[in-house]
């Protein structure tokens, strides 16, 4: 529930939201037991212009329901009281937490919110644009995160692959016992045979280097053909617009929520195609593809031709 001043809804909760259904607040309304409901609230609850809601234990009467002015945004509260209403009800009279300030220009929010913060200095003074570098700090921070986790676990799967691969190099090579052993045993040196195994497994690597890029650009293709949307929405000031912007600041109880969400802005998803990216991945699956071949070939030169001639026997 949100207590606000029944004569004021240029700024503040009230100004981001119409009356669909009774009447709104007017100064009249100030201490008197009457509310205004937020329409999903009142269709899930079933409650209509002229039923009576238990507030605090009191009887208070719905005189309108309001709706948000944007199709998918969220009103600040689901009951709106006058705040003398409110304050009664809560038992903290002269009592505020929000106070919403508009300046009579963009140009003077500096100065207004310097004189607020010396009138007022155990209040906090937030501005649209206050708000919006903590918004966009937090963003900032949440993408470093993300960008920094993400270069671990490519780290992380890539070593695992190249591990993986190794342990298939060796496992074939085992295999192959009888032929690098009869290699061995016609006069091939161990450093040729180290050469005929990582040759073997870099050209395998360039193949399924090759694969993945086929795979990649294929995807990226689908991606920037079919163009996936998603939606999304920012936080931002309830009813802290008009010319100048507003500024508000706690200063106790009774007053509510600052923030509403804005409308959604539909975001259009495509893979860009980076030339070094896809250089970059060729050549990766190349050199592990040669890190196994050469943990296989060694474990292939260490091979005997005794070894080869009791795998023929």
């Amino acid at each position: 529930m949100l207590g606000i001043d029944p004569g004021e809804d240029a700024i503040g909760p009230l100004a981001s939201v119409e009356v669909s259904d009774g009447r709104g607040f007017d100064a009249a309304d100030s201490g008197e037991l009457v509310a205004l409901v937020d329409s999903s609230y009142a269709a899930t609850s079933a409650i209509a212009v002229g039923d009576t809601i238990d507030v605090a234990g009191s009887d208070v009467e719905v005189v309108g329901i309001v709706a948000s002015t944007s199709d998918s945004a969220d009103t600040a509260a689901n009951v709106y009281l006058p705040l003398e209403t409110a304050q009664e009800l809560a038992g903290v009279e002269d009592v505020l937490s929000t106070v919403y300030v508009q300046a009579d220009s963009a140009s003077a929010i500096d100065s207004v919110q310097a004189a607020l913060s010396d009138e007022l200095p155990d209040a906090t003074v937030s501005s649209q644009s206050d708000l919006a570098s903590t918004v966009s700090g937090s963003l900032s921070s949440a993408n470093e995160m993300i960008t920094n986790l993400g270069t671990w676990l490519s780290i992380i799967v890539l070593a695992v692959a190249v591990m993986i691969s190794v342990l298939f190099t060796i496992s074939g090579v085992t295999r192959r016992t009888r032929e690098f052993g009869t290699l061995k045993a016609i006069g091939w040196s161990n450093g040729r045979v180290v050469r005929q195994v990582a040759g073997e497994s870099m050209v395998q690597g360039l193949i399924g280097g090759a694969a993945g890029l086929v795979l990649g650009l294929v995807g990226i293709l689908l991606i920037n053909v079919i163009q996936p949307t998603i939606s999304a929405a920012a936080e931002t000031p309830s009813g802290m617009g008009g010319p100048g912007g507003g500024m508000g600041g706690p200063t106790g109880g009774g007053g509510g929520g600052m923030f509403e969400t804005a409308q959604a802005t539909d975001i259009v998803l495509s893979a860009p195609l980076t030339p070094w990216v896809l250089f970059a991945a060729v050549g990766l699956a190349v050199l592990g593809g040669l890190v196994a071949g050469m943990f296989g070939g060694w474990r292939a030169a260490r091979l005997s031709p005794a070894e080869a001639l009791r795998s023929v026997a």
